[in-house]
């Protein structure tokens, strides 16, 4: 009976590991499609002329988003069952990060697809008559969706900080990622809203996601 019990828990830990590896990979994915029109150094006409002309890189980049915000909820009973009456309170505190990052994928996806059906509109039909209020509307769909960008990442970053916190409640979680989680969490949130272009932002992500991945194969190849 111990024996089968100690095996389900071992799949569960399992499929959690690769779910949580699963979502740090589409997140990366939609970072990498991330689609931006807006230029500091381009004129309005040059940035409706690039985005009249990149078009499906901006849908791809919409769906991108939206499939990572499935996959980020579909992983949060996963996670939650591996902490089963082992953290109480936190594992349900992790899963409202989680559910606030998918929210937070989903609108950009949704902001996304309200950018698309303006393109779809024909309103930069001919880009030289585009004018400065098209511009402006299309400008604002855009700022909806980095609003949101920044939503979602931090509360990939409160995931990330109280994900670090779990080392107190269980000592064989990896020490490395703790240090990763707790430092790099606090740090990408406070970077997303005071200068999101800033290099230690990045390293911050990278950190967390470093930090998460480590976890997960720990809990792949020898659980909690």
């Amino acid at each position: 009976m111990q024996e089968r019990s100690n095996r389900k828990r071992r799949r569960r830990e399992v499929l959690a590991g690769l779910a949580m590896i699963l979502v740090t990979f589409s997140y990366v994915t939609s970072l990498l499609l991330d689609f931006n029109f807006v230029s500091p150094y381009a004129t309005l006409q040059e940035d409706l002329s690039y985005l009249s002309n990149h078009v499906e890189s901006q849908q791809i980049s919409t769906w991108s988003w939206l499939i990572t915000s499935l996959i980020t909820f579909l992983a949060i009973p996963v996670f939650l069952a591996i902490f089963h009456r082992r953290l109480r309170i936190l594992q349900y505190i992790n899963g409202v990060w989680l559910l606030g990052a998918s929210v937070g994928f989903l609108m950009i996806g949704i902001a996304g697809l309200e950018l698309s059906r303006e393109l779809a509109g024909g309103v930069l039909g001919v880009t030289e008559n585009s004018n400065e209020e098209t511009w402006i509307r299309l400008l604002g769909l855009f700022q909806k969706e980095l609003d949101y960008r920044h939503i979602g990442s931090s509360f990939l970053g409160l995931f990330a900080f109280s994900l670090g916190l779990t080392r107190f409640k269980m000592k064989r979680f990896p020490i490395v990622a703790m240090i990763l989680l707790l430092i790099c969490g606090p740090t990408m949130i406070f970077f997303n809203w005071y200068d999101p272009d800033n290099l230690i932002r990045t390293i911050a992500l990278a950190g967390n996601l470093i930090g998460v991945t480590i976890f997960s194969v720990r809990l792949i190849n020898k659980g909690l």
